[in-house]
């Protein structure tokens, strides 16, 4: 008999998701964590928007699942405060809103413009799970005083923020504590170290110790390739480094301000301890290092669109590597008997891994993953496209 249902080798926010997820249903979950520089879960600080604005919305299914993603955020966030009531709050998650901002430049004019056009109907906004009218907003200071005074917005109620780092604790934290609650042997462990798949079967070695599964679920990020390349199992994803620079403002409270973005790059995000800004793109492999050019390139950003931001002080500097994948789509499903993935989200981590680890599990664990995840299958033909 099998020591454990199900073992998770990889400990970020769609690891975390899954543990809870496999007790949930009962099972005896080892989570198996090697705590690796670079992962991209400590280093994020998430938009949950159900708006995508640096891709087309050419493939409904790719909307249909941000969207699905973004609501099921309400009960995600309902059963960690059930379990975990101490935990509930801004330090979590807030629903803030998003001010998509453009300046002068004709191209991101146009950008804006697309986005407006696609939620100026009831059938738009329905397809993007938005139910409130977006609003036009001329006077963008009035949200962020520190921004340039030529930028005109368009605010998006049903917007959210996240601090990954505190999301993936509060995950852990309920499934210890169901696993305690369940009389059915759920269990969870959760293991320190690099997990080893031994080849041709479900079984992996940690340290001295060998664990026996039923099912693997590898959500290693952008080291899942390196992980699963000797059992002769190929997994397009690469690391994109992401450089994001922790701000403070003296005597500011910015923890209810709403999400800046742009339709081309730069961000900012409130916190009530903090603002970030973020993030570079750099395909520099498996480097977590914090470089001078990208946070000299972050801050440029910044302070090009929020110029008042110039007597802020720089808190620090964060990296994450995004594993992402030549058509920009995550990876979710079986790539062998009894062991499966779930990686390649992208910059999209924080969005799309609490319910792509729930539903990566419980196939892991014997169900059917649904119909409309067949267009993330890790045996689909890869095409380029913008990530």
């Amino acid at each position: 008999m099998a020591d454990y249902d199900l073992i998770i080798i990889g400990g970020g926010i769609v690891g975390a998701s899954a543990a809870l997820a496999g007790v949930r249903k009962g099972a005896r979950v080892v989570l198996i964590d090697a705590g690796l520089a670079g992962r991209a879960t400590d280093a994020g600080a998430g938009i949950v928007s159900p708006v995508a604005l640096d891709r087309g919305e050419q493939r409904p299914e790719w909307t249909a699942l941000i969207t699905e993603c973004v609501g099921y955020y309400e009960s995600l966030l309902a059963e960690l405060d059930a379990v975990d009531p101490a935990g509930a709050g801004s330090a979590t998650y807030e629903q803030v809103g998003e001010l998509v901002v453009a300046g002068d430049d004709p191209g991101e004019q146009a950008a804006l413009d697309v986005v407006a056009e696609r939620l100026s109907t009831p059938e738009g906004r329905r397809s993007h799970g938005v139910t409130k009218p977006v609003e036009i907003v001329e006077d963008v200071r009035t949200y962020w005083p520190e921004l340039r005074r030529d930028l005109r917005g368009l605010f998006i109620t049903e917007v959210g923020r996240v601090v990954g780092s505190r999301l993936h604790d509060r995950l852990l934290t309920a499934a210890r504590r169901l696993a305690r609650a369940q009389s059915d042997g759920a269990g969870l462990e959760i293991i320190p170290g690099a997990g080893v798949l031994d080849a041709g079967s479900p079984r992996v070695r940690v340290g001295h110790r060998v664990l026996d599964g039923r099912a693997v679920l590898f959500a290693t990020g952008a080291w899942a390739t390196a992980d699963l390349v000797p059992y002769g199992v190929q997994i397009p994803v690469r690391p994109i480094r992401g450089q994001l620079v922790h701000l403070r403002l003296d005597g500011q409270q910015t923890g209810m301000r709403p999400v800046v973005n742009t339709p081309g790059s730069g961000y900012l995000l409130g916190f009530d301890d903090r603002i970030v800004a973020g993030a570079t793109h750099e395909d520099v492999g498996f480097d977590a290092r914090v470089t001078a050019g990208g946070q000299h390139a972050v801050l440029q950003a910044a302070l090009d669109l929020a110029p008042g931001l110039s007597a802020a002080t720089v808190l620090e500097t964060r990296v994450g590597l995004r594993p992402a994948t030549s058509d920009g789509l995550p990876l979710v499903g079986a790539v062998a008997p009894a062991v499966h993935v779930a990686t390649g989200l992208g910059a999209w981590g924080l969005t799309l891994g609490p319910l792509l680890g729930e539903l990566a599990a419980r196939h892991a664990l014997g169900e059917q993953l649904p119909e409309r995840l067949d267009f993330l299958s890790p045996g689909r033909p890869l095409t380029k496209e913008s990530a």
